[in-house]
């Protein structure tokens, strides 16, 4: 007992070198660091534990939909304060809360989580966020975690996408839980053994609990159901240097290349390491242990390989990894199972279970000094030499190199739990089985080999999800053994950890939880526990904290021989004032108390009192015989409780308290044990008659007496033993193996004579190798003058099984097995179909699903149960799985959409295969309104939409207000007056429009809920109470494309009306009022053309005159003066400024509106037009980022800071719908930086926040994110989502006006203003100054026309003469110096270069040049 407390006492501290800091009952990572399961120090006493003082304390559930995958953490901070439990889920919350009471302390949200829906598996619904238990430094009082979120835009475009999701790694201090340092981005990282293959969060699952090795954090990644381009990872994170240190690939070398191809499913090797949520184990010698699932790459074919072979593809391994100098990770031994190719085949996942180190004080033998266990979905555990783990084929037969197979055929997921006392014991629990026994032996050379003794009356849920035991003892005493069990169904479970005389562990009642979440096991604090369920809620089991006695327990009476007693004596102390003591029970009628023996009367608080227990084995005697009853008279372990009665002088306190009795009872006789009961050897599958395999399984012969012991015999039949004749064979020694029955035999069977010693124990292999097809049965008996004892040997053999698949079809019938395609066709919105999935077993012996991943969504089962992973499906049986495609109901002229998804399905047939089911609908919407020359509808839904926007209704021209409105005679209003939007709201109203919605006013549809007055199955908008109004849109597709990517922008129009900001010699000025008397313009009135009037029609019309307007669609107006009361309106926006009607000759045109006119200037240095153009006019270029702004240079397009703005020393001085960069400029004077985001806000600062960079994808909007436009100016760009355009003062110049370009030059700087002297120009008649460029590296600057002009007679303007037709000119040194002052010419407002800056070569500029843009124009 010492030696293993001292074991895990001193593992704690070469992990964390300060562990003791911790709290003794505290749980500050996922069970212990060996994963031994064994957890000794959390004052869990069975006595109270079996008692109705143990009992649920507190409950808590947290937000909807989420879910705790990470174990709660249970820590004592060293800041002080009392004990506190942290929890993660996977929203990426995190939270504290009081461990006693339940009381919240602190709660944060790291990121948004990851969405389940992008990957299509299942396994972690929802979504994901912290699925890895986190692990705590008790040094210091930070938790470490990873977290799954997103970076927008990082590898595509959008918020979302798989491949923009990322991983960080986050140290947050417990008691405050901010961030200790920032985070760390694990992605880009490069694997050390395979520098290929980086990481890529979107594609990977970080599932194991964390370990931590002094100042390094590892934790492991495995995939998402095996989809994408994955490789299986182990990451190392120095908490002290905040970065990643180490980066270990499962799968390398050249059969598993890098392929860079993420959506190619098995791509990077897979090899992921999930291990059902287990942490990567240490025993504390710099050392990591961890078993790894499915690989598609196979370095070892069949030639035997050692351990540290060096092999590259460790699929299917358990793996130990050196940990060197700065935490750096390196292999040193492995082991793969001889068939681990046929595992890969059957998705029989070796990586399902953890490694457990088992405490080496006791589970050790001859060669074997350290042990490791695992086990997996392909039935087998494997007992393993940590110290040399065993290779590839390095066993007898080229088989499996290991201490001991115990093969079980059921399938497994997380490891085994152990108890090193007692003689050890380990525990593993397959799926839909009772948790089994296996208790420690010795072969006859000494060597390890565990034997079956024992299992829990219950089984397990039969499904995916059943938890790791763990063991727990009270202050690590013999006798107070609890194995713990979580279960998705049954909630949490609990057993006294050792079986009795039947094989069988004796149930604990606890209060009952509901179904747990996947994969758990308890953590535990003081005499309490926690555990999280399916739903999200967090339980606190423990015992009350107001007793009324404070006693001595466990009370241990040492070793008792029968026939003998022993008496201890319980001391007490009264907590509070007892009126009295009212009984005194015990659960053993062998320990005795006398209730006169205790006080009588009243006890005082504070008084001490002592009452003697006796063990009394006097009269009692062992019976070691066939049919006898063994009851509690055997030798060994015993233990139970004795519960003190009180009646108590102040209420709300417990009036019970249970006390621990433990003892040995010791026979001085010899004492035949045989163990375990049966020896089940499960089924053998016999697919070749002429190659019948042989299953091994041990039993154990041992004597529980002092006296040692003679075997006298040994005998077998195939009867019942309840039978009065019986005819046994004895067993032959003639010839080896030795026959025990019927299909069983043994090699080492201990001849008879053989002594045992007291206390002393044999192991025996047995074999069983089946010579037909059927059951086997034999009843083995033993003979000694310890009495006689027998096993049962058990077994069957059985043709493989076969699997039969087929997916029903919408007729009825079934599909051809090789048709993998689960097709609903066409359905309506707002109905439910369904199809089947249908696994016939045809075969001999029951048929398994090793590998099953369901859709989620749109697609879904029937019952989540149906054909789940580990299924069983007896011979000429079926299993059924029916897929659900739940459509919603929906809005006419939603364009049809086809859904797909897969359902993922594999079974223990080798020659099945991985089935992809290929799952796949189209939902159609119901048609209305006008439809195009395809038959599709002209207009397509495009959402409910607030009717809030200020200023004016989201679509201004109302059509008519009636009972017949629908929204299909809407939309043909709209589309007679060629409108791109068509809304309908209150029932009856219907509206048109040109200019989009802006998607802040985008609302749930549910909002949109009132049936048409025309049709009532349709809905025209909505109304809710204090909210206003809410409008249901369409959209004409062919003229717009819709962009739901963020909140404050529109889509992309083609097509639309615009205004026209040049015509011809005229530009224009803005949309004006009428005058107060008269017409703003009267100089003259032109006739309206017949084809209606333009903006062209116009411009030729007033020529000579200052100004023209166009208004009310078709009318024109020149004049010289802008007369009395015309007045610019302030806004850009034709919804509130007034003009927003089209023009009568070109509906792409705005032709002013009902007394507001389009105003135009004349612009003298501009050409007069040779013609008059009759087309539309086309807008010559699109957004820009102008290259100053003021005396402001553009920076580029820029990421948030990591915590809090990337400017924050001034937040929105100006915003809203009017925002330009220009305004925001004006708006930030006096201040290094300024930058625009999501539109409409306006951020000023002297430094750029940490974790501000330049965002990926260089100047191209559609990559880098700025891609919203400013709502004051279209035809600037002003950030995006978490993207901000930023522009830098350039302190050397003063610029009063704003330029715009469509290139950006690589360096920015405006005009040097100076008291006196030469001076920069900014114009030269349509050329703007665009900076000081040096010469090109290879050759000149601009070479298409050197020297035009030179001399002493050179003038800026007689180069800019000269240059007439370039898109640039330069000067330099005076005549022709090495600098250049370059000029180029614009466009006004369309701005649009010739070719990009690029093309002149100025990309080859040795040092920075000054660069100018002004108004001008190039036609």
């Amino acid at each position: 007992m010492f030696k293993t407390l001292a074991w895990l006492m001193g593992l704690a501290a070469a992990v964390a070198p300060q562990a003791l800091a911790a709290g003794p009952t505290d749980s500050y990572s996922d069970a212990d660091p060996a994963q031994s399961g064994y957890l000794p120090n959390h004052n869990m006493d069975p006595a109270v534990v079996d008692s109705s003082e143990f009992g649920l304390l507190w409950s808590t559930k947290y937000n909807n939909l989420e879910k705790f995958y990470a174990k709660p953490l249970v820590y004592t901070p060293v800041a002080g304060g009392p004990q506190i439990v942290f929890i993660a889920s996977s929203q990426n919350w995190i939270r504290t809360m009081d461990a006693k009471t339940g009381v919240p302390l602190n709660a944060r949200q790291v990121h948004t989580p990851f969405l389940q829906a992008e990957i299509g598996c299942t396994d972690i619904p929802d979504t994901i966020g912290i699925i890895g238990t986190p692990v705590i430094d008790p040094a210091t009082d930070i938790a470490y975690f990873f977290a799954k979120t997103y970076i927008p835009n990082f590898r595509i475009a959008g918020n979302t996408g798989v491949f923009n999701g990322v991983y960080y790694f986050h140290g947050v201090n417990v008691n405050t839980l901010e961030d200790f340092f920032p985070p760390v981005l694990i992605d880009g990282s490069r694997s050390d053994n395979a520098p290929a293959k980086y990481f890529v969060g979107g594609v990977i699952l970080q599932r194991p609990a964390l370990t931590q090795i002094g100042s390094v954090i590892y934790g492991g990644f495995g995939g998402h159901c095996d989809l994408f381009n994955y490789t299986g990872v182990v990451i190392g994170v120095d908490i002290n240097q905040h970065k990643v240190v180490t980066n270990f690939a499962v799968m390398s070398g050249p059969l598993a290349p890098q392929t860079n191809v993420w959506n190619e499913n098995g791509g990077g090797g897979e090899g992921g390491i999930w291990m059902s949520g287990m942490p990567i184990a240490t025993d504390g010698a710099n050392r990591l242990f961890w078993v790894s699932g499915n690989g598609v790459a196979h370095e070892n074919q069949g030639v035997p390989a050692s351990g540290s072979s060096g092999c590259k593809t460790l699929g299917q391994a358990a793996v130990n990894l050196a940990v060197g100098p700065n935490g750096k990770l390196s292999l040193t031994d492995y082991f793969q199972p001889y068939d681990y190719q046929n595992m890969d085949g059957g998705d029989q996942d070796f990586g399902s279970g953890g490694v457990a180190l088992l405490d080496p004080g006791t589970f050790k033998g001859t060669g074997v000094s350290r042990i490791a266990v695992t086990s997996g979905k392909n039935g087998k555990i494997y007992i393993l030499n940590a110290n040399n783990l065993g290779g590839y084929r390095l066993g007898p037969g080229q088989t499996d190199g290991v201490i001991q197979t115990i093969v079980t055929n059921k399938a497994v997921f997380g490891g085994v739990g152990s108890y090193p006392l007692e003689g050890g014991y380990i525990y593993s629990t397959p799926v839909g089985y009772p948790t089994y026994v296996y208790k420690l032996g010795f072969n006859g050379a000494g060597v390890p080999v565990f034997s079956q003794i024992g299992q829990t009356p219950e089984t397990s849920a039969g499904r995916v999800g059943v938890g790791i035991p763990v063991v727990t003892t009270f202050q690590g005493k013999e006798g107070t053994a609890i194995l713990w069990m979580c279960d998705p169904d049954a909630g949490l479970r609990a057993w006294y950890a050792v079986p009795g005389g039947d094989g069988k562990l004796k149930r604990i009642n606890i209060p009952q939880v509901n179904g747990l979440n996947k994969f758990q096991r308890p953590a535990f604090g003081d005499s309490r526990l926690y555990v999280t369920d399916a739903n999200g809620v967090l339980y606190c089991l423990g015992s009350p904290v107001n007793l009324p006695l404070n006693c001595t327990s466990p009370v241990n009476f040492g070793s008792v021989t029968l026939g003998s007693s022993a008496t201890q004596s319980v001391s007490c102390e009264a907590n509070i004032p007892i009126t009295s003591i009212s009984s005194v029970t015990v659960g053993d009628v062998h320990f005795e108390v006398n209730a006169g023996d205790l006080p009588q009367g009243p006890i005082a608080k504070g008084a001490i009192f002592t009452f003697p227990v006796k063990w009394n084995l006097e009269t009692t005697t062992v019976s070691n015989a066939q049919n006898a009853s063994y009851g509690n008279t055997a030798p060994g372990i015993k233990s139970t409780a004795l519960t003190v009665q009180t009646v108590n002088g102040v209420e709300g306190y417990s009036t019970k308290f249970p006390i621990s009795l433990t003892g040995t009872q010791v026979s001085q006789k010899a004492f035949l044990v045989i163990a375990p009961i049966t020896v089940d050897f499960s089924g053998i599958v016999i697919s070749d008659p002429a190659s019948i395999p042989t299953n091994n399984l041990p039993f154990v012969i041992s004597n529980a007496g002092v006296s040692p012991l003679t075997i006298t015999g040994y005998a077998f039949t195939a009867n019942g033993l309840e039978d009065d004749n019986i005819d046994y064979t004895n067993v032959s020694f003639a010839q080896k193996p030795y026959n025990l029955g019927e299909g069983f035999t043994s090699d080492n069977l201990p001849p008879i004579g053989t002594v045992i010693p007291g206390g002393g124990a044999l192991s025996v292999d047995l074999a069983f190798s089946p010579s037909r097809i059927g059951s086997y049965t034999s009843y083995f008996l033993v003979f000694s003058n310890g009495g006689q004892a027998f096993t049962i040997l058990e077994g069957s053999a059985s043709t493989a099984s076969i699997a039969n698949f087929s997916i029903s079809t919408r007729e009825g019938g079934w599909l051809p097995e090789q048709n993998l395609v689960m097709d609903f066709g066409s359905v309506a919105p707002g109905t439910t179909s369904s199809l089947t999935i249908r696994i016939c077993n045809e075969g001999g012996s029951v048929l398994q699903i090793s590998k099953s991943k369901p859709p989620n969504g749109v697609f879904r089962p029937e019952d989540p149960t149906s054909l789940h992973e580990s299924q069983a499906i007896p011979v000429n049986d079926c299993a059924y799985g029916t897929v659900l495609f739940v459509t919603n109901a929906e809005q006419p002229n939603i364009p049809d959409q086809t859904f797909t998804n897969t359902w993922t399905l594999n079974t223990d047939d080798i020659n099945f295969g991985v089935h992809d089911v290929e799952i796949k609908g189209t939902v159609v919407s119901r048609k209305v309104g006008p439809l195009n020359s395809t038959g599709q509808p002209v207009y397509n839904y495009l959402g409910c939409y607030h009717e809030i926007k200020p200023g004016g209704r989201l679509l201004t021209d109302q059509q008519y207000a009636d009972q017949q409105n629908t929204n299909d005679r809407c939309q043909e209003k709209c589309n007679t007056g060629k409108y791109i939007f068509a809304g309908t709201e209150y029932q009856t109203e219907c509206y048109c429009g040109n200019v989009p919605p802006p998607n802040v006013y985008r609302s749930d549809q549910t909002y949109c809920n009132y049936a048409c007055s025309g049709d009532q199955s349709q809905t025209c908008g909505g109304l809710q109470t204090g909210a206003g109004g809410y409008i249901s849109i369409y959209y004409d597709s062919t003229r717009f494309t819709p962009s739901m990517n963020d909140t404050t922008g529109t889509g992309i129009v083609s097509g639309a009306p615009q205004t026209v900001m040049q015509s011809g010699n005229y530009n224009y000025i803005g949309c004006y009022s009428e005058a107060t008397a008269g017409r703003a313009l009267s100089g003259k009135i032109p006739a309206v053309p017949p084809t209606g009037t333009t903006i062209e029609s116009c411009t030729a019309s007033c020529q000579g005159f200052q100004y023209f307007g166009v208004e009310f669609s078709n009318e024109c107006y020149c004049g010289n003066t802008i007369n009395a009361g015309s007045v610019a309106q302030t806004s850009d926006d034709v919804n509130v400024n007034g003009c927003s009607m089209l023009c009568g000759g070109n509906q792409t045109q705005y032709c002013g509106g009902p007394n507001r006119l389009e105003m135009y200037q004349l612009n003298a240095s501009l050409p007069v037009p040779t013609d008059t153009p009759t087309n539309p006019t086309t807008p010559t270029a699109g957004p820009t980022n102008a290259p100053l702004i003021g005396s402001y240079g553009y920076l580029g397009c820029y990421t948030e800071a990591t915590n809090g703005r990337a400017l924050s020393d001034k937040l929105n001085p100006i915003g809203g719908e009017a925002l330009t960069n220009e305004l925001c400029a004006a708006a930030c004077q006096g201040y290094t930086y300024f930058g625009t985001e999501y539109s409409r806000e306006c951020y000023c600062g002297n430094t750029l926040g940490a974790g501000a960079v330049l965002a990926p994808g260089g100047n191209d909007p559609t990559i880098n994110g700025c891609s919203n436009l400013c709502n004051g100016n279209q035809t600037q760009y002003c950030g995006g989502a978490n993207r901000l355009t930023i522009y830098k003062l350039n302190t050397t110049v003063t610029s009063t006006g704003t330029t715009s370009a469509t290139a950006t030059p690589t360096s920015v700087t405006t005009t040097p203003t100076t008291s006196a002297g030469p001076a920069i120009k900014n114009t030269i008649s349509g050329w703007s100054y665009n900076g000081c460029y040096t010469e090109g590296t290879q050759g000149r600057a601009l070479s298409g026309l050197q020297n035009p002009v030179a001399g002493a007679g050179l003038t800026l303007e007689k180069c800019a003469t000269a240059c007439a037709g370039y898109t640039y000119f330069g000067t330099e040194y005076g005549a022709r110096p090495q600098t250049l002052e370059l000029y180029l010419i614009f466009r006004i407002r369309y701005l649009q270069l010739k070719s990009p800056l690029r093309h002149a070569r100025l990309h080859a500029l040795r040092t920075p040049i000054a660069v100018w843009s002004t108004l001008g124009s190039v036609m």
